[in-house]
């Protein structure tokens, strides 16, 4: 069993019908805690709870959510092409091509990348 050390929701009012629920912020005691539950969150099939589907994200920091949202249409562009990719933390995107791991800190180095090959 894991142990919340504090748990909130984001300030706003109750959400309108069909409208997803707020968001809850909570810092676990152990980060192998949270670790533990963002892998399973992965693995296991969606949970529900009363019919809205809850998802489970690591909290960024700004600078680097903003790094990471940097890369949006860069991966579209990778999976419309089906090449896959992972997006590391902080923001270091992990692109396997051909059996090989390419590694990109910033989305222009994707495309100069891409366009050398021809992709």
């Amino acid at each position: 069993m894991f142990q919340i050390e504090r748990a909130h929701r984001i300030p706003g009012g109750k959400p309108m019908p069909g409208r997803p629920p707020r968001v809850i912020l909570m810092k676990l005691l152990l980060s192998m805690d949270r670790d533990m539950i963002l892998r399973r969150a992965r693995e296991c099939p969606p949970i529900e709870y009363q019919g809205t589907k809850l998802l489970f994200f690591p909290d960024y920091s700004r600078q680097t959510q903003e790094k990471r949202r940097s890369f949006i249409e860069i991966k579209k562009r990778l999976a419309s092409k089906d090449i896959k990719y992972s997006l590391q933390y902080p923001a270091k995107l992990r692109v396997i091509y051909n059996g090989t791991s390419h590694f990109f800190v910033k989305p222009q180095q994707v495309l100069e990348w891409m366009e050398q090959l021809g992709i």
